[in-house]
This record gives C-alpha cells, sequence and structure tokens, in this order.
C-alpha cells in the first residue's frame, strides 16, 4: 500500500476516534469514571441503625421533623429490586418483611407503621418510592401513597413477567405509628412505577422507569435506553382513571411536585432535571430542562421551595455493589444538588435555574444515597441498599 494512502488512513483512524472520544466523553464523565469524590459538608453525620434499606424518604414534616420512609433489608434487596431486574421471586419471604417506618429527626427515634385493613392477598408492601399528600384542612391528616412491586402469583414466572406491581395508598395522623389501608391502584398503565408525586388525598403522577417490565434492552440501558412515560391517575372512583400525561421520556426516575403547575423529573440517563407543566387534562408539557450531568434518583423540594436531587455519582459503582445490595461491602459515593429557581435574581442574567452541590461523601460516611430529603439545615440521606440512614447538617 503506498505511503500516502497509509497516511490517510490513519488520519481517517485518528479522526473516527476522536469522533468517538468526542462523543463517549459526556457520558463517561456523567458516570463519573474519573470523578473523584471529595468530601463536602459532612464533618457533622450522624448515623440512624435500623433504617436498612430505605429507598426513599417521603416527606418530612418542617414543623415536628418527622419524617415517614419506605424500608426494606439488604438480604431482600439481593433478589428482589424490579427496577434493577433483581427479580429472583421464588426467594422472598411469602409475606414481606418490608415497611414504613416514621422517623422524629429531633429525637432520632423511629418506629415502624403498623397497616390496618391491608387485604391479604398483597402479602404485605414490596416498597420502593413513597410520597405523601397533607390535607389542607387538617394539617394532621395524611394520605401515603407507596408502589409496592408484588411478586407474581407464580412467583417462579418473576424473571420473565416482572413484577405485578400497584399503588397502594393509606391514610395516617401526623407522628402516629398506625395508618389506615384505603385503596390499591391497579391499572394496565402501572408498569414499572419507581416514584409518585401526590395531587391530592386521591390523584397522583407517576413514574414509569421502563417501558418494559422485561426485555433484553434493559440489560444495555446504561447505554441506551428504551424511553418510557409519566402517567397520572385518579383513583377516587372504584376504578381507577390513568393516562399518559407524558410519554416518550428517558428512564423517568425520581418525580416531584412543584410549585403551583409544575412537576418535576430526574432523567436519570441524560443527567438532567425536566421541568413539566400540568395542563387542565393533567398531561404534562415541558417548560425546561436543567442540565447537571449526573446520574439522578430521587428528587424532593424543600420549604424553600428549591429541589433537592440525589445524584448516583459513579453509577458503575453503585451497580456493582447493587449486585449483593452492599453486602460485601463495597461502598459508592454520594452526592446532593440543591437547584434553585432564579428567575427572579438579576445577578444570575436571565438563567431560570442554577444548581450547586450541597452535599458530597465518598462512601465511608454515607454510602450509596439514593435520596437526600431536607430538613431545616440538615440533610436525611437513606438508600435502596444502604446499611443505615444519615442526618447530616449542612454549614
Amino acid at each position: 500500500m503506498p505511503v500516502l494512502t497509509l497516511r490517510r488512513v490513519g488520519l481517517l483512524t485518528l479522526g473516527a476516534a476522536a469522533g468517538l472520544l468526542s462523543l463517549l466523553q459526556p457520558r463517561l464523565e456523567r458516570a463519573g469514571v474519573t470523578r473523584t469524590v471529595k468530601g463536602f459538608n459532612n464533618e457533622n453525620c450522624f448515623p440512624v441503625p435500623g433504617l436498612e434499606a430505605c429507598e426513599d424518604a417521603a416527606w418530612v414534616d418542617q414543623e415536628s421533623g418527622t419524617a415517614y420512609l419506605v424500608c426494606s433489608s439488604r438480604e431482600v434487596r439481593v433478589h428482589w429490586v424490579p427496577a434493577t431486574l433483581h427479580l429472583n421471586a421464588t426467594q422472598l419471604p411469602q409475606v414481606s418483611t418490608d415497611y414504613i417506618a416514621v422517623f422524629d429527626l429531633a429525637s432520632r427515634s423511629h418506629k415502624r407503621v403498623k397497616l390496618v385493613g391491608l387485604p391479604a392477598e398483597a402479602n404485605g408492601i414490596w416498597v420502593h418510592g413513597i410520597d405523601i399528600w397533607r390535607s389542607p384542612s387538617d394539617p394532621n391528616h395524611l394520605t401515603i401513597f407507596i408502589n409496592s412491586h408484588r411478586p407474581p402469583k407464580d412467583r417462579s414466572l418473576a424473571p420473565t413477567q416482572g413484577a405485578d406491581s400497584v399503588i397502594e395508598i393509606f391514610e395516617t395522623l401526623v407522628g402516629t405509628d398506625e395508618a389506615r389501608h384505603v385503596k390499591t391502584v391497579k391499572h394496565k398503565l402501572i408498569r414499572t412505577p419507581n416514584n409518585i408525586a401526590a395531587t391530592g388525598p386521591r390523584t397522583f403522577y407517576m413514574s414509569n422507569d421502563h417501558r418494559y417490565k422485561t426485555h433484553w434492552t434493559r440489560k444495555y440501558e446504561k447505554y441506551a435506553s428504551v424511553a418510557s412515560d409519566i402517567i397520572y391517575c385518579d383513583a377516587s372512583r372504584a376504578t381507577p382513571d390513568c393516562i399518559v400525561a407524558a410519554d416518550k421520556v428517558t428512564y423517568p426516575n425520581g418525580i416531584a411536585k412543584g410549585p403551583g403547575n409544575l412537576l418535576y423529573q430526574a432523567s436519570t440517563l441524560e443527567g438532567l432535571v425536566r421541568v413539566w407543566e400540568a395542563q387542565s387534562d393533567h398531561t404534562l408539557i415541558p417548560l425546561d430542562v436543567i442540565k447537571i450531568n449526573r446520574h439522578f434518583d430521587n428528587i424532593h423540594v424543600g420549604h424553600d421551595g428549591a429541589m433537592y436531587a440525589t445524584a448516583l455519582t459513579k453509577i458503575f459503582d453503585f451497580t456493582e455493589a447493587g449486585k449483593d445490595a452492599g453486602l460485601s461491602g463495597k461502598t459508592v459515593a454520594t452526592e446532593c444538588f440543591r437547584i434553585k429557581n432564579e428567575t427572579s435574581d438579576a445577578q444570575f442574567l436571565g438563567k431560570k435555574y442554577t444548581s450547586e452541590l450541597i452535599f458530597a461523601d465518598d462512601g465511608r460516611k454515607v454510602s450509596a444515597s439514593t435520596t437526600c430529603a431536607p430538613y431545616q439545615n440538615k440533610l436525611l440521606l437513606t438508600g435502596l441498599f444502604s446499611k443505615e440512614a444519615v442526618v447530616c447538617t449542612l454549614k
């Protein structure tokens, strides 16, 4: 081959390699492949033993410091996390050991909530996400929404059929350790429920994190994901009325009700948070995209109106540790970002949203968090397979 041709081939190869690197670089940065996570605001943290494998902390009452969490155990998480295709249902207890916990941040005490009236066929609750609606007329009255990933009746079919997921609704009073079951919401559109945003005592939005319960494409989702959807449900009647509120949404994970008609949604694989506006027919139209280039999980809205988004800042470490639910001792770094609407602040020169890192830990104090819920100057950090919850005071 002539020397000139060899040079052309070499230049083309280098050009292709450079082009591929330019495409991969943002994804590698998002995944935290080369990221070093340094401690920030993690000097004053205290662990809360006993609150293990709590994927989500729905809500913290700013007056009483009462929080509600949905918790499991790492031994169960090894076998059963439908969102990550842990579908070994035959290894689960016949009746779930998962529970709702009520946690008092002031006394650092917690207790399990007794669930009254849950149908026997449910075999308990199989928890993932949670949200709470507080009655405007009676602030002590709460409606709890959880997504429960029930195993299929024939548990041996779980690897091919996935979970028989539903939304369970309970009512309780602030701080009490008992909740009354109100309704099980089952609908064909409730396929792979991840997170819930309550909009009333019987209405809610819900993110389906995947289009399919089980599908070969899910094994490669970190590289290319099949778009899914956000669902709106009205369960005020005997038969729930659910619609697709927003379609073709890439890995919708944590969602949260914002001010007015706004809904916030983390798009885990895209490294951004979307802002939606709910219409009179409950469909959602896109308003804004907040790019931070992290793999985000849950979102919570503080009393200050800011969003608090939890980053799976080293996603491959998180996935590796999740294979045995952290029982091998692998630790995973955590980051939490605060996102503010700065529309009215002239110093930001027209920027609508700004974000700042408010907490980081390399995994030694806080490992594998999927939630950072704000309370006063503190964060309540919990995780899908974390060995304990942690409360940290911010400077």
